[in-house]
């Protein structure tokens, strides 16, 4: 005869009980409670309009048609109009994402230098600190107008190029006039506004990096890049991908600088797809155009997001 072993199952821990089947003695009670209004009054917020806006996509309402209930459904006809006859909306959904890549790009380097700058002791710390992150604490439109001053043609970026260049007279560069230099223009106010707080995330991050793998790395003899690539990297990577979803999404609806510097001139060269949602939408009237515009952003977002976001949820569920 052969011996059968049993093998003991683990007992799973019990459900915690619903909201309203709870002790109304427990300390916990309460407090769920006296959050459901506020909890409640947000999702209505949230849901109500994003509902409000699918239902205005799928008709071809305007605002001289009258009563909103009473529109036409034309179903996914606005959709279709947009991906296949509409390229001036896929041009700005193309140059967003381009200056998006770029701005990102540079926004991490620079605040990754600086981060790492920051993390020695060096003269005026405290001061220099506060100063590299008072670009973020001004209002957007501040920014707009001082950089719109700022690249006029008599302006001190002119000036500035004059004296390192050592021409003569003031350079005549006119900055909004040409595609480039006013693409170029928006990604530096861009830049300058924001790079403060990839800045300030990295350097956190730098500093929470644990110690012990660095001088363990040290001591086998790696390089500092090496320590850099191998070891603090890896540590960073969650706070990185953090601070770019951040500011992916603050891009995705920038207006404020745009308007003011180049209002998405010259023709459409600067203009992005919140300018070009503003002109759908309150300059040709066209609101449920708009809005169906206005969804497939709202879900390229979701979708990117998700995908960025991929490997810090990894990382969290292997950690569990």
């Amino acid at each position: 005869m052969t011996d059968t072993t049993t093998q003991e199952v683990p007992e799973m821990a019990p459900r915690p009980p619903g909201l309203f089947k709870r002790n109304p003695n427990d300390p916990k009670t309460l407090p769920l409670l006296l959050i459901i209004p506020s909890q409640l009054l947000l999702m209505g917020m949230m849901v109500f309009p994003f509902f409000l806006e699918l239902w205005i996509s799928l008709t071809n309402w305007q605002p001289t048609f009258g009563s909103l209930w009473e529109a036409e459904f034309i179903g996914y006809f606005n959709y279709e109009e947009l991906i296949v006859y509409e390229p001036r909306f896929l041009q700005a959904l193309g140059r967003t994402l381009l200056f998006a890549v770029i701005c990102l790009s540079l926004e991490f380097m620079l605040g990754l230098g600086l981060a790492i700058l920051f993390l020695k002791a060096i003269p005026a710390r405290k001061l220099l600190f506060s100063l590299l992150l008072s670009p973020m604490m001004i209002m957007p439109v501040v920014v707009g107008y001082t950089w719109f001053m700022l690249f006029q043609t008599n302006g001190p970026i002119n000036q500035i190029i004059g004296w390192i260049t050592l021409q003569g007279g003031l350079p005549q560069i006119e900055w909004f006039r040409h595609d480039a230099t006013a693409f170029a223009s928006i990604v530096m106010a861009e830049v300058w506004h924001w790079t403060p707080l990839f800045f300030l995330v990295l350097l956190s991050g730098l500093n929470a990096v644990p110690q012990n793998p660095i001088r363990a790395a040290v001591m086998l003899g790696a390089s500092p890049l090496r320590v850099f690539w191998s070891v603090v990297l890896p540590n960073l990577l969650p706070v990185i991908i953090i601070a770019f979803v951040i500011r992916t999404m603050e891009i995705l609806k920038i207006f404020d600088e745009i308007f003011l510097m180049t209002r998405g001139g010259p023709g459409t060269a600067t203009e992005m797809v919140s300018q070009y949602l503003y002109k759908l939408a309150f300059q040709d009237f066209r609101l449920a155009y708009a809005a169906a515009a206005a969804f497939i952003v709202l879900l390229l977002t979701v979708i990117g997001v998700n995908l960025m976001l991929r490997p810090v949820t990894r990382q969290i569920l292997r950690e569990k």
